[in-house]
């Protein structure tokens, strides 16, 4: 009887030691896909913050480079095209009649078209 009852012991320790390794790799899996998620939402922010900081003119606020590449670089985060979309929406419509606007409007265009799909 007791043979039997140290066999089961050692099994069951051993299949407890299992248990906690694969709850906690579950909790490291977890923590790390939260962690990219809130990369990618700053990431995001950081984008639309710089699309977004223009004046009257396309050449207020950031230059024109950085701000054609945050908007190209909003092709990345399709997640977030529910709110992404609008406001390129917005902001081509706010620059669509103005001629030093051509950059600006075809690579929201593009990123539009991407991100529509």
């Amino acid at each position: 009887m007791l043979d039997s009852i140290l066999k089961y012991l050692s099994v069951i320790t051993v299949a407890g030691a299992a248990a906690s390794f694969v709850i906690g790799f579950i909790k490291y899996l977890d923590q790390r896909n939260r962690e990219e998620r809130t990369k990618r939402y700053e990431l995001f922010h950081d984008l639309m913050r710089r699309v977004s900081a223009q004046g009257d003119k396309p050449d207020d606020g950031l230059p024109l480079t950085q701000q054609l590449a945050a908007i190209y670089e909003l092709r990345q985060f399709a997640e977030y095209s529910y709110a992404s979309v609008p406001i390129l929406q917005h902001i081509r419509s706010h620059f669509e009649n103005t001629k030093s606007a051509t950059a600006i409007l075809c690579a929201i265009d593009d990123t539009l078209a991407k991100l529509q799909r």
